[in-house]
């Protein structure tokens, strides 16, 4: 195959436990950190308040309760994750239950229900907001639901935080899926996200990870996080020229370079005016002279596309009414395999489908 500069392989989910406990740190230059949003003026002294003083790093992840998370948190635990706010969405279930009495077992996790959330959303600042108001009309399905629901429980949490409501004290803050690993990437953070955090400068309140993909080598994968081991990566990590040349070609007959998202996820500094903008970034509503930035090793792996069976249910799961199944999702192309699984899966041509 050849190299466009645009894949990387990466090693399997054992070899990521093994540089997790024990970086060699021949292994690239450090992370240095380049601007997006520079403020030019003189930087004044913070009026927020942070909730801790410690580097200590948080993840929010919204998940269902039949999924098992067993590695997710063991890899991240492994790269230094302090704590985990895991919120199980859907309808309380036997199986929620079972899942919320298990992961309340565990001393660094708070687990919440999409039903405490949905509560407590009257109180909700961002729903309000007009960025929001476009994703909230009837019905409320498909990928409108899950991003108004995750961003309220990221807004949810941020909440219990600063109201004390929880004794996890986070000076970062990351919200990521289950699908996806922070890989803390960079010689001098030793493969740990908590030291890769405390060497940002203090006027930097929010950093980006670029997000890589993962690029399956077989139909189905029964565990992606051992059985794929190669990423395309993010635009922003490769050169301009080489990437301006090769794009189209990367691409093949998909409608993006990307498959799913290409905006990556944030971590922020959890001060008294977080406040979640969407699923992949924070806002500081009154702090303007903190910086973001955005990282130039450390990265988001995103398993999204690894598995068919996993593709597949990516639509059999929708919740819209069958006159609106084009709210199932917006990206082109997941909009493109919504009317493949329509025309073929649907229709029992099932091998048509793992062909195309």
């Amino acid at each position: 195959m050849v190299d466009l500069h645009a894949m990387v392989p990466f090693k399997s989910m054992e070899t990521l436990f093994f540089f997790a406990l024990a970086w060699v740190t021949t292994f690239g230059d450090d992370d240095v950190v380049f601007g997006t949003h520079q403020d030019k003026k003189k930087r004044k002294k913070s009026d927020n308040v942070s909730i801790v003083s410690e580097g200590n790093v948080g993840v929010v992840c919204t998940t269902q309760s039949h999924n098992d998370l067993t590695q997710w948190l063991t890899y991240h635990r492994s790269i230094g994750v302090h704590h985990f706010f895991i919120i199980l969405d859907g309808n309380s279930t036997p199986t929620n239950a079972e899942a919320e009495r298990m992961y309340q077992h565990m001393p660094d996790i708070t687990v919440y229900t999409s039903r405490q959330t949905n509560e407590w959303r009257n109180e909700s600042k961002i729903l309000n907001l007009k960025r929001m108001q476009k994703h909230i009309h009837e019905p409320v399905c498909g990928v409108d639901r899950v991003f108004v629901q995750q961003s309220l429980n990221v807004e949810y949490v941020i909440h219990q935080m600063l109201q004390g409501n929880t004794d996890a004290n986070s000076a970062w803050l990351v919200h990521i899926d289950s699908d996806e690993l922070i890989y803390p990437a960079g010689a001098e953070n030793n493969f740990n996200v908590r030291r890769l955090l405390a060497r940002i400068p203090n006027d930097v309140g929010r950093v980006i990870f670029p997000n890589y993909e993962a690029v399956p080598e077989k139909l189905n994968n029964r565990d992606p996080f051992i059985d794929v081991t190669l990423f395309r990566r993010s635009h922003k990590h490769l050169d301009a020229g080489i990437y301006a040349k090769y794009k189209d070609a990367s691409k093949r007959d998909n409608p993006r370079y990307f498959l799913g998202y290409s905006n990556g996820k944030s971590a922020a500094r959890v001060f008294d005016d977080l406040r979640p903008v969407g699923v992949h970034n924070f806002e500081h509503i009154r702090s303007k002279h903190l910086k973001e930035i955005t990282l130039n090793e450390s990265v988001i792996l995103h398993y999204g596309f690894t598995d068919f069976s996993r593709v597949v249910g990516r639509f059999s799961q929708c919740d819209c009414p069958q006159e609106f199944t084009h709210k199932c999702k917006r990206l082109p192309f997941d909009m493109e395999l919504a009317h493949k699984y329509h025309e073929l899966y649907l229709t029992s041509r099932e091998e048509e489908l793992q062909t195309w």
